[in-house]
């Protein structure tokens, strides 16, 4: 029963992020994509995709607004999953992973 969503609150929440493209870094030859809270330093997230670095090289804006899906268990745990990023709905990524650098103040998911 600890799977079941009766004892998950799911809300979708709008973030604007920067964003870095790292040619250098590669999984399974997908480029790293690193993405920054803007009114949360400190937090990221990282993707290795090149569909996202296609879109950005191509856009080029320097922020953007990914939404995600945030969902916390009755124990408190949180977990995220991204709607969309910069407009796309769909992306291949090779893995994704979320960071946190430093000792930031707040947290995205709070």
């Amino acid at each position: 029963m600890l799977g079941c969503s009766a004892f998950e609150s799911k809300k979708v929440s709008k973030f604007t992020m920067t964003w870095k493209i790292d040619h250098d870094q590669r999984n399974n030859g997908q480029s790293l994509v690193v993405f920054e809270f803007v009114e949360f330093p400190g937090h990221g997230i990282g993707h290795y995709s090149n569909d996202l670095v296609e879109h950005f090289e191509k856009q080029g804006n320097e922020e953007i607004i990914v939404v995600l899906e945030i969902t916390r268990n009755l124990f408190g745990d949180v977990s995220y999953s991204e709607v969309e990023i910069d407009g796309l709905k769909k992306w291949f990524s090779s893995f994704s992973y979320g960071a946190i650098s430093g000792d930031p103040l707040g947290s995205p998911f709070e």
